[in-house]
């Protein structure tokens, strides 16, 4: 097993190079006039158009962006680490500082989205299974198609009119007025940046709770595509499994039906569901960046579409990097869940 994710982490680093290799082609579609927009200094009310086009050429020299590609891409890379992944003209201040700061914001609603929505996928689907061609199955395929179907933004909007705006259950943003003063506060402690977590380990249950009110709907409406493309999954796998030979021999054995599909064919049925994992990643960093605008989430997804909308770059960039690397690593944990769940995979 050691040696299995040995392979797999020394794997890495070159997935990450060829992102790079990705993304600085991309970066190459724009002519040296409009990407040397990135270093040049905001406003120059006393240039003249000549001055201001000697200053671009100025600033192509000086960053090579008239070097060959190779010598760019060397240069880039080294700029991106050296500058933490580049400074943002927009929010004034390296990439990597923020993505820092709003992380925690977004992976604290992917956590509560993605946790309930595998869980519930799993339970689902193998009720579905279970119960093929009855009343259950079809609800549980209605309900998968619908949710599949649905626009996320619709979806929030709905909530938010019913329970905010006409409950006052869920409200949105992150915290509420009293509980901002709270954690605003010199004694509070921040930790991880996660407002649930920190607020429990200061002490501030009352916090805590708010908290998980202000994430009930931007969870729900992350998890819902999740929780339909992954039930979907688990019951065909499940149905599939169910007419294998060995779940043959369990029955004939005598074991009870529970038996059978929760020790025999479920945990054969979930390898699929686990092998996902990057899709369900790509899934929940698409959908966190319309969670994170309609809930006016501070995050790294509504951190990029601003600096996007005003021509950022370096956050574009910062943001699909980001992105990337997420799915990668994602992708890696499902690999090392899939061998625990199926030891044949090792040997590869």
């Amino acid at each position: 097993m050691l040696k299995f994710v040995i392979r797999r982490l020394l794997a890495l680093p070159v997935i990450v190079f060829f992102v790079t290799l990705i993304l600085f082609a991309l970066i190459l579609l724009l002519p040296p006039e409009q990407r040397v927009l990135v270093y040049m200094p905001s406003g120059n009310p006393h240039l003249s158009e000549e001055e201001y086009e000697a200053l671009i050429q100025l600033q192509i020299k000086r960053h090579g962006l008239d070097q060959p590609v190779h010598v760019q891409y060397v240069r880039w890379i080294r700029e991106l680490i050296s500058d933490e992944w580049g400074w943002s003209p927009a929010w004034r201040q390296s990439v990597l500082d923020g993505l820092r700061q709003r992380a925690p914001v977004t992976l604290e609603v992917v956590l509560y989205a993605s946790v309930p929505a595998i869980l519930l996928s799993v339970l689902m689907g193998t009720a579905a299974a279970r119960s093929n061609g009855r009343l259950p199955d079809h609800a549980v395929r209605a309900a998968t198609f619908v949710a599949w179907a649905f626009p996320p933004f619709i979806l929030a909007l709905m909530m938010m009119n019913v329970f905010y705006a006409w409950l006052d259950w869920f409200p949105p943003e992150r915290l509420s007025i009293w509980a901002n003063r709270i954690v605003g506060a010199d004694e509070f402690q921040m930790y991880t940046g996660m407002m649930t977590i920190d607020a429990a380990l200061n002490g501030r249950f009352d916090v805590v709770i708010d908290a998980l009110r202000h994430l009930v709907l931007p969870s729900v409406t992350l998890a819902v595509g999740v929780w339909a493309l992954l039930t979907r999954i688990m019951r065909a796998s499940l149905l599939d499994v169910m007419h294998h030979d060995f779940i043959t021999t369990a029955r004939a054995k005598g074991l009870p039906e529970a038996t059978v599909v929760s020790r025999h064919a479920r945990r054969n049925a979930i390898l699929p569901v686990i092998s996902a994992g990057g899709v369900v990643t790509s899934l929940l960093i698409t959908g966190v960046v319309i969670v994170e605008v309609l809930f006016n989430l501070n995050g790294v997804g509504r951190w990029a579409i601003n600096g996007i909308v005003q021509t950022d770059v370096p956050v574009a960039v910062g943001f699909s990097l980001f992105s990337c690397i997420a799915v990668v690593l994602a992708s890696l944990l499902a690999d090392i869940l899939y061998a625990v769940a199926d030891p044949r995979v090792r040997i590869f």
